[in-house]
């Protein structure tokens, strides 16, 4: 991931975008697994090998959920470090302070 200091608007956009997309289809993995897994052990007589499976398959899509957040909320603050850095200086250069 690109250091907060070397995101361009474009970059940032990027990445976001990446990251978003990455956790929207973790978190869609989840509900369909959850449902194949619901459907498993429903049917008569349950196929409980396959809802192991789908479970596991839950507990990894909701993972990698996770570690998408984890890697926003990285961006966000390195993010955030910068604005509060650079905010002061760009404050201190409008044409008002002129």
């Amino acid at each position: 991931m690109a250091r907060a200091h070397e995101l361009t608007p474009t970059t940032f956009g990027r990445t976001t975008e990446s990251i978003a997309k990455e956790l929207n289809e973790s978190l869609c993995g989840v509900v369909i697994n959850a449902s194949a897994c619901l459907r498993m052990l429903a049917g008569d007589p349950p196929n409980l090998e396959g809802a192991r499976e789908t479970a596991r398959r839950t507990i990894r899509a909701s993972n990698r959920a996770a570690e998408a957040v984890s890697r926003l909320s990285v961006l966000l603050g390195e993010t955030n470090k910068v604005i509060t850095t650079v905010a002061p200086s760009i404050k201190g250069s409008s044409p008002e302070n002129t």
